[in-house]
């Protein structure tokens, strides 16, 4: 059986759908029209990142770019080995996801999803759990809170920076704790039906909330 080749797999930004085959030691990341993949932002530094094959791995290492490269919400300082599932954004738009045809098996004939925690495509509004989708899709204010803590992945966010982001409009007259404790309940019970076995929203008494994959336990 031929041996099938990590890839990349376009989530957001020009191209999505479309697969990005590693298939050589090198790849380049930029906004230059040379780079291997060429994105036109102006967020994206024109040498902004590469992922290199080495012993049989792959490292995205970001070089030196102003705006940074993020990996599952969080900026990398310097390279990092990527895993299976891991979501790479570079500027505005562009998301890919690392996929390892060893760990990894697809769904559908043209999309394949982060099969090992909570994902979330922020161009159709779905929110993906284990490879299941959530379905009916989430409420305005269950997404928005999701977005919210999905930026940095660990981080915790207070009650105050949660209504800024979920309730906006209402932020000045105030939005009461038991509203955001039965937001946050029943997106976590939506979440459970999918997968039971982990509490992706945490609660840290006293500070807020955070978003927790499987992989950081």
């Amino acid at each position: 059986m031929q041996e099938r080749t990590p890839r990349l797999l376009v989530q957001g930004g020009p191209g999505k759908g479309r697969e990005i085959e590693l298939n050589q030691e090198l790849l380049t990341i930029g906004r230059l029209d040379e780079s291997d993949v060429v994105i036109d932002d102006r967020l994206v530094s024109r040498h902004h990142a590469e992922i290199q094959r080495e012993r049989g791995q792959y490292t995205l290492l970001d070089r030196g770019s102003r705006n940074g490269t993020f990996v599952n919400g969080q900026r990398i300082s310097g390279s990092h080995v990527l895993r299976d599932g891991d979501e790479i954004q570079i500027g505005l738009d562009f998301r890919v996801v690392y996929i390892d045809p060893e760990a990894t098996s697809a769904l559908g004939t043209d999309v394949t999803v982060w099969s090992t925690g909570l994902w979330i495509d922020h161009e159709a509004r779905e929110v993906w759990v284990r490879g299941q989708k959530l379905s009916p899709s989430v409420s305005k204010a269950q997404f928005g809170l999701l977005t919210l803590l999905q930026q940095k992945l660990g981080r915790v966010y207070s009650r105050d920076e949660i209504v800024a982001a979920v309730w906006p409009r209402d932020a000045l007259a105030g939005v009461s704790d038991e509203t955001i404790d039965a937001l946050v309940g029943r997106l976590r019970r939506r979440i459970a039906a999918l997968d039971p076995d982990h509490r992706y929203i945490v609660t840290v008494r006293g500070h807020g909330f955070k978003l927790v994959q499987p992989w950081e336990e």
